[in-house]
């Protein structure tokens, strides 16, 4: 009777754990995104969330955090249509990554880049404006 009720304790015990494991691994997340001008020594060099049609680049950075082994994608979209997808391989727990888009004068108007796991799952969504001088 004893062994039998440590059987079942140790099943349901390890049955309540599984989906927090696989909760936590599909998990992660993004932090410090902001756009900026450049990327100098892994970090942004100014913090934006407007641009005039002069700026040649624009760039996204943000930090994945528990993501390693997953590949996530910067999606650039401008008014709702897709842009540009880069595709960011995440080697460390803890990792600075960034994108960037060479802008056209033309492309004028709210622009967002999201963050998207290999799930399909958007981690982190942000905007900027690109306006006329």
């Amino acid at each position: 009777m004893i062994k039998r009720r440590f059987t079942i304790s140790l099943a349901l015990a390890l049955a309540l754990s599984l989906p927090l494991a696989s909760s936590h691994a599909a998990g992660g997340s993004v932090e410090n995104a902001t756009f900026t001008s450049a990327i100098s020594g892994n970090a942004p060099t100014d913090y934006r969330q407007q641009f005039s049609n002069d700026t040649p680049v624009v760039y996204f950075y943000g930090e994945l955090l528990d993501l390693k082994g997953q590949t996530v994608r910067h999606r650039w979209s401008l008014e709702g249509k897709q842009m540009q997808v880069v595709p960011i391989k995440v080697t460390k727990v803890r990792q600075p990554a960034w994108s960037k888009l060479a802008m056209q004068p033309e492309w004028t108007g709210n622009w967002t880049v999201e963050v998207v796991d290999k799930g399909g799952n958007v981690l982190s969504r942000s905007n900027f404006a690109y306006n006329p001088n």
